[in-house]
């Protein structure tokens, strides 16, 4: 569907099919009956409720859509499967922005939805999700911003079989996410600012008697709660976090809040807004204080310039190596809080960097998976300008460039010393964006990968007149899985006989980057 004067057209296997001054409709009559796929090309105002059809796959192309009409944005109550994709939804009416009910195998990824009540809300019934049977499947939200909501970002009532990442919560009355009687889930990122700050909700709150949901990072400041976990769910595991500065509406500090639940757990990470667990087999492991180094880095050595690196290695005891500038997973470390001292996890790998016991001067530091051990344990502190040291709790050794300067070299450790091998920088990675460019002009920026989720071939569209330009396919413990030369102009890559799940996409010339997630079904 595009625009043409102050009209909209819609046309049907590339046919014009009539015009209409009113957008809502000239989307709906693109959507048919469903099972196909709908590219709209203009933005505007919507008059109306946009009712979705199974079969169909939505591709906004980042326009934006502005809803007043008081009702939801987009709606549907019946069977999926239904994707959407790239816009984003002004909803000033004060309804939801989507809103699924009994629908599974959905999709949404890169979608903003700004105003009125709920974000998103997949549900498995419209008014009774929480009965038993009632079950919707396979639901996927990726890269999706909430802002100034009434109520909460994204919320789920009725899901087995949950995958979310990159969400970005902001301003909303209610949670950033809310799982209710979600189970079978994983959470990548969510990262939630004044989230019903001085009331009752929380950055992420799952209740209704969820399990089985794994969280890799919650970020939560200065919301209700940061991560509260209510009665009847179980099995519920954060890795890491960062929550601080959250009061609700008693002024109480309940930044970490497991109420009554069976083996839930927070692993790492660090809370100063008060932590209650109670219930069997619950814990929060984390640091009462955060002083801010808490984040995703590439740490880069002041003397070779090389960076720290997992080098892909997920063996207990490896090495822990050097490399040039990255962008790849390998080269990134989450800091992570643990008694008063730091852990360094790997991305790529999961594997934490360990002094291994060594205390000789140059012994190799190694990477060993999640432990408690002193060896695990690293004090960083700055030492000259924006550089730091980081020495080993164990071993009383400092990390150190060694004065390598070959890929693949080991990082080593060394007494005391005041050389610049052993100083590093942390270099911040942004902890909610799905792209991240480095020294990356107009046309580069515009690097477009569809279609995502992809079921067997992925376009590359790289405007420009670019040859030679690298292209690798990293799968989610950082193996290469794909490596080939493009030139500029849309070339394909054959996915097929790749196994369904998560890989990160990396193109790169001379003097850029880019990389971007994508789902392989």
């Amino acid at each position: 569907m595009r625009q043409s004067g102050n009209s909209y057209v819609w046309r049907i296997n590339n046919v014009d099919q009539g015009t209409t001054t009113d957008l809502a409709t000239a989307i709906t009559n693109c959507i048919g009956t469903g099972n196909r796929e709908v590219h709209i090309l203009t933005g505007g105002t919507l008059s109306g409720t946009i009712f979705l059809r199974p079969g169909l796959t939505f591709y906004g192309h980042n326009n934006t859509f502005t809803s007043g009409h008081g009702g939801n944005g987009f709606h549907i109550e019946g069977s999926g499967p239904i994707s959407m994709y790239d816009f984003t939804l002004n909803n000033y009416g004060g309804g939801m922005g989507i809103r699924t009910s009994r629908a599974g195998d959905l999709t949404f990824q890169n979608i903003t939805v700004k105003g009125g009540g709920i974000g998103i809300r997949i549900d498995s019934h419209p008014s009774r999700p929480y009965e038993e049977g009632r079950w919707v499947s396979n639901v996927e939200v990726i890269n999706c911003t909430f802002e100034d909501n009434g109520s909460h970002g994204l919320e789920t009532y009725g899901v087995d079989g949950f995958y979310a990442d990159g969400i970005v919560a902001r301003n909303l009355g209610g949670c950033g996410v809310l799982l209710n009687k979600t189970i079978n889930g994983t959470i990548g990122t969510v990262d939630a600012y004044r989230c019903s700050y001085g009331a009752g909700y929380a950055g992420l709150r799952l209740a209704n008697s969820c399990s089985n949901v794994v969280i890799d990072m919650l970020y939560a400041n200065e919301c209700g709660r940061g991560f509260f976990v209510l009665s009847g769910s179980n099995n519920i595991q954060l890795k890491n976090c960062k929550i601080t500065n959250c009061v609700d509406q008693w002024g109480t500090g309940r930044g970490i809040w497991l109420e009554n639940t069976v083996n839930s757990r927070v692993e790492a990470g660090c809370c100063d807004s008060g932590v209650t667990v109670t219930g069997s087999g619950s814990y929060a492991n984390v640091s009462t204080t955060c002083n801010g180094l808490e984040g995703t880095y590439q740490i880069r050595n002041r003397g070779t310039s090389l960076y720290l690196d997992g080098m892909g290695r997920t063996t207990n005891g490896a090495d822990c190596g050097q490399w040039a500038n990255t962008s790849h997973v390998n080269s990134q470390w989450e800091v992570i809080s643990r008694d008063g001292y730091y852990q360094l996890r790997n991305v790529g790998s999961g594997l934490f960097i360990d002094g291994m016991g060594r205390t000789s001067n140059g012994s190799v530091a190694g990477q060993w998976a999640n432990t408690t051990h002193v060896n695990s344990q690293w004090s960083i502190e700055v030492y000259s300008g924006d550089y730091v040291r980081i020495q080993n709790r164990g071993t009383g050794l400092f990390l150190d460039g060694m004065g390598y300067t070959t890929n693949g070299s080991v990082a080593g450790q060394w007494a005391n010393t005041t050389h610049a091998n052993a100083q590093w920088l942390l270099v911040p990675i942004l902890k909610s964006a799905s792209i991240s460019a480095e020294n990356v002009d107009v046309e580069v920026s515009e690097i477009a990968m569809f279609p995502n989720p992809v079921v067997s071939s992925l376009t590359i569209a790289i405007p420009g007149d670019y040859e030679q330009v690298a292209v690798q396919v990293f799968d989610i413990s950082g193996k290469t899985v794909l490596s080939t030369v493009v030139s500029g102009g849309e070339s394909e890559l054959d996915l097929s006989m790749f196994t369904p799940g998560i890989y990160l996409v990396n193109i790169s010339g001379d003097e850029w980057s880019v990389n971007q997630k994508i789902i392989k079904k």
